[in-house]
């Protein structure tokens, strides 16, 4: 019979493989060697009588065969595996390495500690976690580097499926002390202020005035630019300028007792949506499924 328990594993690892396109990857994915991933997949293709993969300059390309393997059959474990699960009332028990991509801040303030009540509860789930804007996110997912990725508003390749579970604010804020006293907050009392901004062209900050006062042609004075949360909030807690942070960054900074003011604007605050991203296509691993259904519910914002 083919699907003894020992194919079964060897689909398990060429899964992985295929997943990853890498024998280094898949291995340290099921805590095996390099060498038993090889072997177990070269033992599937003996048993096929097919080839799964081709070795073009130290890379793995699967074949027609490989790429109808993963289609008709792994998918069909897969989900076999997990509708067994919830007969058992999720008793199976998780493992393997989940691979996220993160923005930096969203992903350290709120994320990570998510993760980590996540990973106490189940011992043998490993975290790969990269960090960093939703551009380079992109091209880590079409890689097929990544599980999945939060990202920011961002647009990506038109394969890649992006669902809304969350938003951030984006304050802007000030060190209290440089803040001037009197006058109403209008167009005049801005362009008196000194700015730090992400980018030239000062966007975040034009998307700010034009939500909160419907101005867009104020004359602002950027002091520095940095493509950095953390930099924007050192500028501003140095006493440079304004700059915009996004509200979760601006609590922890109040928890912290620095003296930072958040100007009120008018109306709700402005947000940025916060999605999760991935490869519909793409077959998850159960830790890796079980970790985005878990982020799904905890981050969504009804």
């Amino acid at each position: 019979m083919f699907l003894d328990q020992v194919n079964l594993n060897r689909l398990r690892v060429f899964e992985s493989v295929f997943r990853s396109g890498s024998m280094t990857l898949a291995a340290r994915e099921l805590h095996l060697t390099q060498s038993g991933v090889s072997q177990h997949v070269k033992s599937l293709e003996e048993t096929l009588g097919v080839l799964l993969f081709d070795r073009i300059k130290q890379k793995l390309v699967p074949t027609r065969h490989g790429v109808d393997l993963n289609e008709r059959c792994v998918q069909i474990l897969f989900n076999l595996e997990q509708a067994l699960t919830s007969v058992k009332g999720g008793g199976k028990k998780l493992f393997g390495n989940v691979s996220i991509g993160l923005p930096i801040e969203f992903g350290n303030n709120l994320v990570i500690p998510l993760l980590s009540h996540f990973g106490l509860k189940h011992p043998d789930v490993t975290f790969s976690l990269q960090l960093g804007f939703a551009s380079s996110m992109n091209n880590l997912l079409l890689k097929g580097e990544l599980d999945f990725a939060i990202v920011d508003e961002y647009k990506l390749d038109s394969r890649i499926y992006v669902e809304k579970l969350s938003y951030e604010t984006l304050e802007l804020s000030i060190r209290r002390d440089k803040l001037p006293s009197r006058g109403p907050q209008n167009k005049k009392f801005f362009e008196l202020l000194d700015y730090v901004e992400y980018e030239k062209g000062q966007p975040i900050l034009k998307m700010w005035f034009a939500h909160h006062l419907k101005q867009t042609s104020l004359d602002l004075k950027v002091r520095a630019t940095v493509m950095d949360v953390q930099g924007i909030a050192k500028f501003v807690l140095s006493g440079l300028g304004a700059g915009i942070i996004p509200g979760h960054l601006f609590e922890k900074l109040v928890k912290e007792n620095y003296d930072i003011y958040r100007f009120p604007g008018c109306g709700k605050s402005l947000r940025n949506s916060i999605s999760v991203a991935y490869l519909k296509e793409r077959t998850h691993s159960l830790a890796a499924s079980t970790v985005l259904d878990f982020l799904k519910k905890e981050l969504i914002i009804v």
